[in-house]
C-alpha cells in the first residue's frame, strides 16, 4: 500500500446517499438545524477516517507478527 493512501476515504454512495438525506431533513429545522446538518455531516466522515485507521494499524502490526496480506 502506497504511504498515506489509506487516508483517502471512500465512502460508498449509498451511505453518502443516506447522510445527504439525514441532512436535509435537519436543516429544514432552521439555523439549530443546518447546524446540526453540518455536524453529522463531520461527525460521519470522522467516523469512517477513524475506522480507516484502526484497519491501518491492525494492518501494521499483522506486518510486524510477520502475517502477510495480498492486496
Amino acid at each position: 500500500m502506497d504511504f498515506g493512501k489509506w487516508l483517502q476515504v471512500e465512502i460508498a454512495p449509498e451511505k453518502l446517499f443516506k447522510l445527504e438525506g439525514d441532512c436535509r431533513m435537519l436543516e429544514a429545522n432552521g439555523k439549530a438545524g443546518q447546524l446540526a446538518a453540518q455536524l453529522l455531516r463531520q461527525t460521519y466522515r470522522q467516523q469512517e477516517m477513524l475506522q480507516a485507521a484502526v484497519h491501518e494499524i491492525a494492518r501494521l502490526e499483522l506486518m510486524l507478527l510477520g502475517f502477510q496480506q495480498d492486496d
